[in-house]
């Protein structure tokens, strides 16, 4: 069943966005997800869900800003050093991600439920940056691919 399962989940296309926030020590963490989504126009609201075996498990589920950070095609290797790094990064490198990404949400946290293996964390979206008119990644059979943006 869980290999059916995987193998019917990898033929869905998702996008993908880069999760920020900052710890308590003042520094800053990110995770990569496939699982974001919007929840409610008005009020703004969006969720996204964190697999409750990641190593930023706490730091996310306690966290109560997030800046969400919807990825641009050009920002492949953005995700491949987020996704496998465990510390974490500079406040440069926020800033990089964050001008090179389609748009921008700044969230505070709502709620969040464990559901299964997985966290799913609603957050209230307080601002939104400039939309970019560029493609998107998207996630599609294990493989990173750009969204047309027309």
């Amino acid at each position: 069943m869980i290999n059916k399962y995987k193998l019917a989940m990898s033929s869905y296309p998702t996008g993908i966005v880069c999760v920020t926030v900052k710890s308590n020590n003042k520094k800053y963490n990110s995770i990569i997800a496939n699982s974001f989504n919007s929840v409610s126009l008005k009020p703004s609201i969006v969720s996204w869900c964190l697999d409750k075996n990641s190593g930023k498990y706490n730091l996310f589920k306690n966290s109560k800003k997030q800046l969400i950070s919807i990825l641009g095609s050009d920002q492949r290797k953005s995700v491949s050093q987020i996704a496998f790094k465990k510390e974490e990064i500079l406040k440069s490198e926020i800033e990089e991600i964050k001008k090179k990404s389609v748009f921008n949400f700044y969230t505070t946290k709502l709620k969040s439920l464990i559901i299964g293996d997985h966290c799913v964390i609603f957050l209230k979206v307080n601002k939104i940056s400039t939309l970019r008119k560029k493609s998107a990644l998207v996630y599609y059979q294990r493989k990173l691919l750009n969204f047309k943006n027309n």
